[in-house]
């Protein structure tokens, strides 16, 4: 488990969290039901690192000011819409005995043995929420596309029954990736179409 510092956060006007940025500070809250609600900043450049190594959903021991020590995940994170940075974290306090919901990205393998040419994946589904146990929860959730066909499309229900430890929400029928000739190629091949049955009119008459 990855331990991170925090710094009680006492003032909550806009300009002492535009100073505690400028710092190189997140400010952030962790909830829960042993710690109620506190205000707490972040050292930025130790977030980066600690997802970077143990993932987004990363089982945090967050140490305040040596004081107190909560099991923590970064539950909800805001983003600089310019910058890409992120502005603010919400710490949910855990269990490790009761199972939570938590958003994970999915990644897609073996794109390179099937786009070629005009033949393009479509990712439409980026992230995936899933239900466990915090020790359960995947920090990716991995489609093999290599064997796809053009015209064929893997559902969040083709992966749910591939899964023991932990359960995938939402609509089983929600398409996560398709397989599909490019824009170009589509559009010769309904011209293609509309000119054979053109043609077929004509010789009807």
């Amino acid at each position: 488990m990855a331990t991170l510092n925090a710094t009680i956060r006492g003032e909550f006007k806009k300009s002492y969290a535009k100073k505690l940025r400028n710092e190189g500070k997140i400010p952030s809250v962790v909830y829960g039901k042993t710690v109620g609600n506190e205000s707490v900043a972040v050292d930025a450049g130790a977030v980066s690192k600690l997802f970077r190594s143990e993932g987004r959903n990363a089982i945090i021991n967050l140490d305040i000011e040596g004081k107190k020590k909560y099991t923590v995940m970064a539950h909800e994170l805001q983003f600089d819409s310019i910058k890409g940075t992120v502005r603010h974290i919400d710490f949910l306090e855990i269990n490790m005995n009761e199972e939570i919901d938590a958003v994970v990205p999915v990644v897609l393998q073996g794109a390179e043995a099937v786009e070629a040419g005009d033949v393009v994946l479509n990712h439409q589904l980026s992230e995936l929420t899933v239900r466990a146990l915090p020790n359960d929860l995947p920090s990716t959730i991995e489609v093999d596309v290599s064997k796809l066909a053009v015209g064929d499309a893997v559902r969040v229900s083709d992966l749910a029954s591939g899964t023991s430890k932990y359960t995938i929400l939402g609509d089983p029928e929600e398409v996560i990736v398709t397989l599909s000739y490019g824009a170009n190629v589509a559009e010769e091949t309904e011209e293609a179409a509309d000119a054979a049955e053109s043609t077929g009119d004509g010789a009807a008459e």
